[in-house]
């Protein structure tokens, strides 16, 4: 199973991108049902040309339950060493490191679906 990953075009503005990554199998940013938004702080590391390379977080406490975590847990780029997850994207080299703000999507049932990151 992949990890769906989308990237918003370059903002002039602003000076960044903007990424959501997708943890549930099979379903688009488009496709899910988002019942909570938990804020967390991401540590991003990027290619020369934007691309995503990988990404840890630290889970809120009441993020930490086998149900939470179970499509974290189904895809092997991911590594969860309680509280940290870290999602590694294969296939490019990072060049910079950075810290961004970014929220857990959360679905009814409990689930982490998604990472929206700013």
């Amino acid at each position: 199973m992949s990890i769906y990953v989308e990237r918003s075009n370059f903002s002039p503005d602003d000076g960044r991108f903007q990424y959501y990554v997708g943890l549930k199998p099979g379903a688009s940013k488009e496709e899910l049902e988002v019942q909570t938004r938990v804020p967390v702080e991401v540590a991003v590391s990027v290619s020369e040309t934007g691309d995503l390379v990988d990404l840890a977080f630290e889970l809120p406490k009441k993020w930490r339950s086998d149900l939470a975590l179970t499509f974290i847990k189904k895809h092997q780029q991911v590594n969860y060493v309680d509280p940290r997850v870290f999602i590694a994207l294969t296939g490019v080299s990072g060049d910079a490191v950075l810290a961004a703000p970014a929220n857990l999507e959360i679905d009814a049932a409990g689930r982490i679906i998604g990472l929206d990151i700013h």
